[in-house]
């Protein structure tokens, strides 16, 4: 198809206004151009959450473990050295959670102790013989058999009530001449509380009685049994103790520092084993004024009366409702890293950002589910009370202060007796691997005493890769036990296990030279049902692995092991 020259032009016009048109559309300059979107990109390192030495710039597989890498950005705070930070999305599956630190002084606070039933002081008594003689029927020969006042519990031979009855009858022929004398013999038997019934028997039979009923002081339980059939025994010698168990007392123990918050009239709410699900209360009868110096304590008594089945000698458990008289700062347990005496919370640096940083508290009582700060925070501060296990393997990640990189403590001064309440610090300053060992120990018994199941989990992985790197363990048990720690599902079943790894573990310490510090050895005797538990402790204060605040300060120190 030919086009001659008219026809072309108007074909070149068009397409030279098409190019035109396009040209100042989208030809150019290049500003109003669509661009692709840039992709940020944040600079962080790969590293295992279980080797944080770990640095790699690629996404992977950790060469000692085997476990996925993480990925762990850099902070971009500028502040203290410690400061780190988390992003938005790790904060929310780690469900963190902050509190702003307020006053405390008047803040309602449950403070646990602990005891025991006991019988109502008030109520017991003891049975005793009226006169010299020998028992030839003995009835109330039984713990836990009621008596009633009054009633026969066994017959006595006397030589010396034969002869005043004797004296009696002899004092009857002459009784019109000398009514005197027949007066103070019969007063005589009276002394000895012959009735007049029995009285008046003899004196119609003419014959003495050669075994004498005895007859019940008073009414009640029999708690201990002291006579025995045959035995003769002289006036005032005690037969049995015996106690109305319709009220029972629970003397419960606190410490020094719970004294300040607590008051006669408090209400108590107590629990025991014996009874699970039963609610048992009463009222603070008594606080004595006198503490007990070698552990610290004041016996606080409760009154209850006794529908409850309460037998003595039977454990208890108590909380008590009281107010905070001063002002310390109370947080709840779970913002509380421990380990011993040094302890850790995560306080948020800036409200408007996700910047971290650890700061080492010292800890006071414990009251429920709080602990009360003694130093390390100021009013104001937001502190982390969930997600701080989360935080703390952050920081430790990132190389920031944290549990296992706290810095070593200072020598501290001698102890005075305001001290002996507070845990000690964990100070063994050895870099051999025994003293490796022994540091996951304890933070492994911290973290059972803080009933704090994952962080005991950890611990225990700590403890066991600890263990492979000693070559002389291996020849042990201890290798195996560890092993039923690792496999434990709960607290409890962690603190059955912690139970016979403590009792090799303690052999195995035995053994070794060159300790660092003092080691105490420890023992419970509630522990696995009553059973009995040892473990050890660089602190001589008792802090229970095996029932934690249930039971605190539940134990004694059986050994000290020194250098």
């Amino acid at each position: 198809m030919k086009f001659d020259a008219k026809q072309l032009a108007p074909l070149v016009l068009t397409a030279l206004i098409s190019l035109g048109v396009g040209y100042f559309w989208f030809g150019g300059d290049d500003s109003n151009s669509e661009k692709e979107p840039e992709i940020e990109t944040v600079e962080g390192r790969w590293t295992c959450s279980m080797h944080p030495e770990i640095d790699g710039e690629e996404n992977g597989t950790c060469p000692i473990c085997g476990m996925d890498l993480v990925f762990m950005p850099h902070s971009h705070d500028e502040g203290s050295p410690n400061h780190f930070e988390m992003t938005d999305q790790a904060l929310a599956l780690a469900n963190v959670q902050t509190l702003t630190v307020g006053e405390s002084s008047g803040k309602e606070i449950s403070i646990p102790l602990s005891g025991k039933i006991t019988t109502n002081k008030n109520t017991d008594a003891v049975q005793t013989i009226l006169y010299d003689g020998r028992i030839d029927e003995f009835y109330a020969n039984t713990v836990g058999k009621k008596v009633r006042k009054g009633q026969t519990i066994g017959k006595v031979y006397s030589p010396e009530l034969y002869l005043a009855q004797d004296k009696l009858l002899t004092s009857v022929s002459y009784r019109d001449s000398h009514q005197k004398l027949y007066d103070a013999a019969r007063n005589t038997l009276g002394l000895w509380k012959v009735t007049d019934a029995q009285i008046e028997e003899m004196l119609k039979s003419g014959k003495p009685m050669d075994n004498f009923p005895l007859y019940a002081d008073v009414s009640g339980t029999i708690v201990e049994v002291l006579g025995a059939k045959g035995q003769f025994y002289k006036q005032g010698d005690a037969l049995y103790r015996i106690a109305d168990l319709s009220t029972v007392w629970a003397e419960l123990e606190a410490h020094e520092n719970h004294l300040a918050n607590l008051a006669v009239g408090q209400s108590v709410e107590l629990q025991t084993s014996a009874l699970p699900g039963t609610r048992i209360t009463g009222k603070v009868a008594l606080i004595e004024p006198i503490l007990q110096t070698h552990q610290r304590v004041a016996k606080v008594r409760v009154v209850i009366p006794n529908s409850y089945r309460l037998k003595p000698g039977m454990f208890v458990e108590a909380t008590v409702k009281g107010n905070s008289q001063n002002n310390a700062i109370l947080l709840p347990k779970s913002s509380v890293l421990w380990t011993g005496k040094r302890s850790l919370v995560y306080k948020k640096v800036h409200n408007d950002q996700t910047v971290f940083e650890a700061l080492e508290v010292e800890l006071g009582q414990s009251y429920g589910n709080e602990y009360e700060i003694l130093d390390g925070l100021n009013l104001g501060d937001e502190i982390v009370t969930n997600g701080t296990f989360t935080l703390d393997a952050a920081a430790q990640l990132q190389g920031k202060l944290s549990m296992t990189s706290l810095p070593k403590a200072k020598p501290e001064a001698p102890k005075t007796d305001k001290d002996l309440s507070s845990p000690v610090p964990l100070q063994i300053e050895s870099d051999s691997d025994i003293s490796t060992v022994l540091n996951h120990y304890f933070g492994l018994k911290d973290a059972l005493v803080a009933s704090d199941f994952k962080i005991a989990q950890g611990k225990v992985k700590a403890l066991g890769e600890s263990i492979k790197a000693v070559k002389h363990i291996n020849h042990t048990k201890l290798p195996s036990l560890i092993q039923n720690l690792v496999e434990a599902k709960d607290l409890e079943a962690q603190r059955k296990a912690f139970k016979p790894f403590s009792k090799d573990f303690l052999a195995f310490v035995k053994q070794h030279n060159g300790l660092e510090e003092t080691l105490y050895v420890q023992y419970c005797p509630m522990a696995d049902n009553n059973r009995g538990g040892f473990w050890l402790s660089l602190q001589e204060e008792i802090r229970n692995p095996y029932f934690g605040d249930k039971m605190l300060i539940c134990g004694k120190v059986t050994e000290v092991l020194k250098q």
